[in-house]
This record gives structure tokens, C-alpha cells and sequence, in this order.
């Protein structure tokens, strides 16, 4: 029997790792992007290689807070689960320097894409029930990668079970000129949201109030055919300066 080769190709590093930030648009100025300072690269599942899978793929969304810990970590697209499964046990493993605006540490989402190849011959010997394992996965192999799906694939539009609204900060309420803040996110297969993180914004702190609120938002669960699924939307937050208590005016009475 002889013994395959896994390898692992994960994309240049500094290209695999998308720089998004949760608070701030990732092209804002002043913005210094999240820094891998460790990494653990995930083992081609021997399971795979035993039903004769030879490649894939996977790409991990995820979030670090402030503190350069991970927080929250969500396989958005994968050729097979298994890989979705090793590759976020390894991204657990990671150590990570925070994003920084102005010279402060914010959290940060941002994504992974891991690509799996195994290289070389690869002969198995397979008992009766992997056989039956492997005549099954024939039969799935053509089935669509899992994937994010968009508004327009679904069922119906997600309904707001929660939707809470961003509190203001102080400063804004010296201000003169509205504010609008798009935040983009995922909806899981349970409806809740995953990983909101900043489009466009002018302000970084109407950006964290934004996220803040969206972080609470739960929808009803997606579904596409009848079937749940991942979504990937976005929500538009229009911030308006309070307005003015009318002045007080003498009277002669």
C-alpha cells in the first residue's frame, strides 16, 4: 500500500487573511490591519483521503477582538465539511495581534481560504462498510459546495425577530450632519447573526455602535427550497443629529 501525500496550500498568508474590520472600513485611513503572529495548518482528513478525495477547499470567516483573542470563527464555504471541521480547529490555535484605528487596538472580522491537495498515489483497502461510504459519496460528490446564500436564492426575505437600534454616541450629538453606517453580516441556518463587520462609515464610533446593536439582531431562520441556509446580507444604519428643543420666547401675559 502505498502512502499518499497530503499538502496543504494555504494562499500566501498575507492574501488568504482579507483585511475587514468590524468598526471601520478596512481602507479608512489610520487603520493598521489584523496581524497573524501564529499559525497551525489543519491535516487533510484521513477519512477523505480513504473515500478517494484528492483536493479541496474551505474559507473561514472570523473575529478578533480587541484583546488579539479569537472570538467568533464560521465555515461560509467548503467543498466538504471535513475540512470546514479540521481548518477551524486548527484557526482555534492561531495567535493573533489586534487591528488598530488611531493607534488603538478594535475588533476585527475578517476571512481565511485554505486550499487541500494531496499529492502522489494514492491505493486503499477498503472493508465492506467503506466501500458502501464510498459509493455514497459518489452519488453526493456532484452535490453544490456549501455555500453563502444571497437575498434573492431564498425562499422569502428574513423577517426581524429582534432588531434592536444602535444607541448614539456622545459626540454625535453635537453634530449637524446625519450619518449612515452600512454594516454587512451573516445570517446562520438558527438565524442569528455571525460576524458583522463595517462597509462604509465616516464615523468609527457610530461604526461601533452599529455593530453593537446588529450583534443582537435574530431573524427568522433562512431557507432556500425549504431547506435552511447561510445568508450573507447587509443593513443600512441612518444616524440623524437630535434635534434642537425649540427656544424659549418672552411672552407679556
Amino acid at each position: 500500500m502505498k502512502s499518499p501525500i497530503p499538502t496543504l496550500s494555504l494562499l500566501a498568508l498575507a492574501l488568504a487573511v482579507l483585511p475587514v474590520s468590524a468598526q471601520v472600513p478596512a481602507s479608512a485611513p489610520n487603520f493598521v490591519p489584523l496581524r497573524v503572529t501564529s499559525t497551525e495548518l489543519p491535516v487533510f482528513p484521513h477519512d477523505l483521503i480513504q473515500l478517494g478525495v484528492r483536493e479541496g477547499e474551505v474559507r473561514i470567516a472570523f473575529s478578533v477582538g480587541t484583546d488579539g483573542k479569537l472570538e467568533d470563527c464560521l465555515a461560509v464555504a467548503y467543498t466538504h465539511s471535513e475540512f470546514a471541521r479540521v481548518t477551524m480547529g486548527a484557526l482555534r490555535r492561531w495567535k493573533f495581534e489586534a487591528a488598530r484605528y488611531r493607534g488603538q487596538p478594535i475588533a476585527t472580522a475578517t476571512e481565511v481560504s485554505v486550499v487541500f491537495q494531496v499529492e502522489g498515489t494514492v491505493v486503499v483497502s477498503l472493508t465492506p462498510s467503506e466501500t458502501l461510504n464510498v459509493r455514497l459519496f459518489s452519488i453526493l460528490e456532484g452535490k453544490e459546495p456549501y455555500r453563502p446564500r444571497a437575498l434573492k436564492e431564498l425562499d422569502r426575505i428574513p423577517t426581524p425577530i429582534a432588531a434592536p437600534s444602535p444607541g448614539i454616541p456622545e459626540n454625535f450629538a453635537k453634530a449637524t450632519l446625519a450619518r449612515s453606517v452600512t454594516v454587512s453580516f451573516y445570517i446562520d441556518e438558527d438565524g442569528k447573526v455571525r460576524l458583522p463587520s463595517v462597509d462604509s462609515t465616516e464615523d468609527a464610533e457610530l461604526g461601533a455602535a452599529a455593530i453593537m446593536a446588529m450583534r443582537d439582531w435574530k431573524f427568522e431562520p433562512p431557507t432556500c427550497r425549504g431547506r435552511r441556509v447561510l445568508v450573507r446580507a447587509s443593513q443600512v444604519f441612518n444616524f440623524r443629529p437630535p434635534t434642537p428643543a425649540p427656544a424659549a420666547t418672552a411672552s407679556n401675559g
